[in-house]
């Protein structure tokens, strides 16, 4: 019998291993039903706290702004950016952490730059927070920070922003709606201590200003995968042709939390605009330094643009403020399920098998 007359080996095909492997994974890639994790983490013991309504204690921050008040804002010193840098950090640390000690450290070093760092049992709600403010001795226009005292289970950390308080059609308390609304999945409340139209040249603009401290908050809680959600305010009357609410990653991008968030918005009966690189351009963000920075960290930006049509009617601020605040508790819907890392690992496994099978069966019987 010829060569060619001989029966050829049987093989195994590389498709079939391919085939079990998908089989294996639409089989248990499933959503993996873990014990949910419901309960956030305490705040750490052996912190005094002050029980009294959250709200009046931000109603002090918000009676201060310079610009609404007399006042000049003071350029930090490269000291007090070092400073304010480690007071953050050990602020993030002492609530991710559970870590009484660096909650402590941070209270006593804000004292050396005339902040103090308030521990707030919310008397409204019950909730705790952490807020740290200039002490009422002075207004520098440095800002105020609150952060939710208790460590969120969502897989996400969202922080909330209003660089433009006052200016933007009362967008600090937008902001501080939110926070507050979505606790305690929201890790922290950014909100600059000055106007934006205050003083000549824009340099209280905290969004495009490089260095200033609430760009030292910025950069001290921005990681990879967070979430920024910056609130801001449009005039309705010079841009007549805007729709309700205007989303920017800055630039012309979507991510998956501004889509989430545009379509609450858009189930609220709220018109919404997606900035594309072209389209309402004027409100893009573009040049915002925020959303540059989360950017370049893998974080995703959202810039909100609210027209002053939403501000001023108390229904439409609302729909508006529970559709964010329905966006973060849904964890901007993702991640959509847990993979259980078994899976992949078995998978490959036999997937290996089968491939070095095949290879030892072509070697042993050659043509």
């Amino acid at each position: 019998m010829s060569a060619r007359a001989k029966k050829s080996p049987i093989r195994i095909i590389p498709i079939i291993p391919v085939l079990i492997l998908l089989l294996i994974v639409s089989t248990f890639s499933l959503p993996v039903h873990h014990s949910p994790l419901n309960t956030p983490q305490l705040p750490p013991t052996g912190i005094t706290w002050v029980t009294e309504p959250l709200q009046q204690v931000y109603n002090l921050i918000q009676s201060r702004f310079i610009g609404l008040i007399p006042g000049n804002y003071t350029e930090p010193s490269s000291s007090d950016y070092s400073t304010m840098s480690t007071i953050f950090g050990l602020t993030s640390t002492g609530v991710s952490q559970n870590d009484a000690g660096s909650i402590l450290n941070a209270s006593n070093l804000a004292t050396q730059l005339n902040y103090q760092l308030i521990p707030v049992n919310d008397s409204a709600t019950g909730n705790k927070y952490y807020v740290l403010m200039e002490n009422t001795t002075v207004n520098r226009g440095w800002g105020s920070y609150l952060f939710a005292a208790e460590r969120s289970p969502s897989t996400t950390q969202v922080i909330i922003e209003a660089p433009h308080p006052v200016t933007d059609f009362n967008s600090q308390q937008i902001a501080y709606t939110i926070f507050t609304g979505a606790y305690p999945d929201v890790s922290a409340l950014l909100v600059s201590g000055v106007e934006r139209t205050f003083g000549p040249n824009g340099q209280t603009d905290m969004a495009h200003r490089t260095q200033s401290i609430f760009e030292t908050a910025h950069e001290t809680f921005i990681k990879f995968g967070s979430v920024v959600i910056q609130i801001h305010g449009f005039d309705a009357a010079r841009h007549a042709t805007e729709p309700l609410v205007v989303l920017s990653d800055g630039d012309g991008g979507i991510n998956g939390a501004l889509q989430a968030i545009a379509s609450n918005l858009e189930a609220a009966n709220l018109s919404v605009g997606i900035f594309d690189g072209f389209t309402h351009e004027k409100l893009g963000a573009q040049k915002n330094i925020q959303g540059r920075y989360a950017r370049a960290f893998g974080a995703g930006f959202v810039h909100s643009e609210i027209s002053s049509i939403v501000v001023y009617n108390d229904t439409l601020i609302t729909q508006y403020e529970n559709s964010l605040t329905k966006s973060i508790l849904n964890n901007f819907g993702f991640p959509a399920y847990q993979i259980d890392i078994k899976i992949p690992i078995i998978a490959l496994g036999i997937m290996s098998f089968f491939f070095v099978a095949g290879y030892r069966l072509s070697k042993t019987n050659p043509d």
